[in-house]
């Protein structure tokens, strides 16, 4: 086993819009103070499962915690342990426009 360090997320700030990509974490109940602080736009969301947070919790965190207007799944698909489709994810989240992108795909905001 290699450690890979502390799970953590980043906001990003450009052009008046707020990013926050959550990386590597589960949910916590200090996203409410990343929602009031930043506001952000756009989430990345890790829908996983194995090391993150799988689809169900994921929306929970989307649904209960942000007013995002997209929010973008990640750390899906690639390998056999991990949650293969967004589907699920898709359907649970209640008001953001959930866009899957292939891989290496791109989307305008």
């Amino acid at each position: 086993i290699v450690y890979g360090g502390t799970p953590m997320g980043i906001i990003l700030t450009l052009e008046g819009k707020s990013l926050y990509h959550m990386g590597d974490t589960d949910i916590f109940s200090d996203m409410a103070l990343i929602e009031e602080l930043y506001r952000p736009a756009i989430g990345l969301v890790p829908i996983g499962d194995n090391y993150t947070m799988g689809p169900r919790i994921a929306a929970l965190a989307v649904n209960r915690y942000f007013n995002f207007e997209t929010v973008v799944p990640c750390h899906f698909g690639t390998f056999p342990v991990l949650e293969q489709s967004a589907e699920e994810f898709r359907a649970l989240v209640e008001e953001a426009h959930v866009e899957v992108l292939a891989p290496m795909g791109s989307f305008n905001a």
